[in-house]
């Protein structure tokens, strides 16, 4: 069998299982991955013909409703299924919280036999986890490729007020039309591509704990984000003009990431210090019931910021970790339109200065910032990085 690296398509991934070279077996337990701009419809019927004597629940938010869910809702029922309806009612953007998880765990019946979750990184989460805690299978038909849950086993969900890593199941599979995928509002396109250039920091950071703590390390799941990268990064500008090809690019790398997220057993591949700014400002904003940027947007702008920190860190570094390059970092983000630093974003000030200090610290995950800390130096990082994004702005 082919190396999972070299495989041409990423739907020959799915059900394939392997002995890396890291020294454990690893399996991508999704039934199907489908990324096409034909042929969807006939391939959602086949994925849920096996449920079609049984209950299934569809499950979209008032957007995603209107973009697919009803389309997909009518071509199910003309096409016989026993299909039951919900819909999360949203004036604003659907919070993943313990209330979403209650709304939708009160919807699910005994008879229900499968949840198809119809939407992007919120609807994602919240059925994961529930049909994690329900035992249901679910497939997901993406709506945007805006960020990278779609193949991975975590759900990050707020509970009381706090971004927590819950458990959730992989779908039975991921199917999305592309054509629908190209539509979504450039600021979720931006995201997906925010959460894609977010590997950068996080492999540097993963690498980083590997030479100073012998972490647990897999080479194939570095390739695999490594692949997808080279892809965004090199159809940047196609993707500004909603160009098929880079649109699929970007939904084929956050299903990869999900994937490499599956292959290790945590989100490690996928997810550094970037990753902590995002989640920090989010629940900072949730917090105060305010609106808070997309998350892949917030991991854009912090992949810049810990790139900036690896700058500063540099003699302090050990031989052998990626190079990073905040300037490359920076211009793709504004060739997009998209954010690139903490005050364009709309993080005040005083929020940046914590968050240097505290963002690190929600996982037991070893940073750049960690190194810092260590090294005596976050002070004065943080001293002259709230300069160069405030003072300057």
């Amino acid at each position: 069998m082919k190396q999972i690296t070299e495989m041409n398509s990423i739907s020959e991934m799915a059900g394939i299982s392997f002995d890396c070279d890291c020294g454990r077996k690893h399996s991508v337990d999704i039934g199907k991955i489908y990324i096409e701009n034909q042929g969807v419809p006939e391939e959602v019927l086949k994925s849920v013909s096996q449920f079609k004597e049984q209950e299934i629940l569809l499950v979209a938010d008032t957007n995603t409703y209107k973009v697919y869910g009803s389309y997909v809702e009518r071509m199910l029922s003309d096409s016989g299924f026993k299909l039951r309806t919900f819909v999360f009612k949203t004036e604003r953007h659907l919070v993943p919280d313990e209330k979403a998880l209650g709304l939708l765990l009160t919807e699910i019946e005994t008879e229900t036999s499968l949840v198809l979750a119809v939407g992007s990184g919120v609807i994602n989460d919240v059925c994961k986890h529930v049909c994690h805690k329900t035992g249901k299978p679910y497939i997901i038909l993406a709506t945007a490729p805006s960020m990278d849950g779609y193949a991975s086993v975590v759900s990050p969900i707020i509970v009381n007020g706090v971004k927590k890593t819950l458990s959730g199941n992989y779908p039975l599979a991921i199917i999305a039309d592309v054509t629908v995928l190209k539509d979504a509002p450039m600021d979720m396109l931006r995201a997906g591509f925010g959460d894609i250039l977010g590997k950068l920091t996080a492999l540097a950071d993963w690498k980083l704990s590997r030479i100073i703590n012998n972490e647990l390390y897999c080479q194939t799941c570095v390739k695999l984000i490594e692949n997808a990268l080279e892809n965004c990064i090199s159809n940047t500008d196609r993707l500004l003009t909603r160009d098929e090809q880079a649109v699929g690019f970007v939904m084929e790398a956050l299903v990869l990431s999900g994937i490499a997220i599956g292959l290790h057993g945590d989100s490690r591949p996928a997810s550094g210090a970037e990753h902590n700014f995002a989640h920090y400002w989010d629940m900072d904003a949730i917090s105060k019931n305010i609106e808070h940027p997309l998350h892949g947007n917030s991991v854009a702008v912090g992949t810049v910021v810990t790139s900036y920190v690896y700058e500063y860190m540099k003699p302090f570094l050990p031989e052998g970790l990626p190079k990073l390059d905040t300037q490359m970092i920076t211009g793709l983000l504004k060739r997009l339109g998209a954010c690139y630093s903490p005050f364009a974003l709309g993080i005040d000030k005083e929020l940046f200065v914590r968050s240097m200090y505290e963002a690190y610290k929600l996982k037991p995950r070893y940073t750049i910032f960690n190194l810092a800390e260590e090294k005596g130096m976050l002070d004065k990082i943080t001293k002259e990085l709230t300069e160069k994004f405030y003072n300057e702005a």
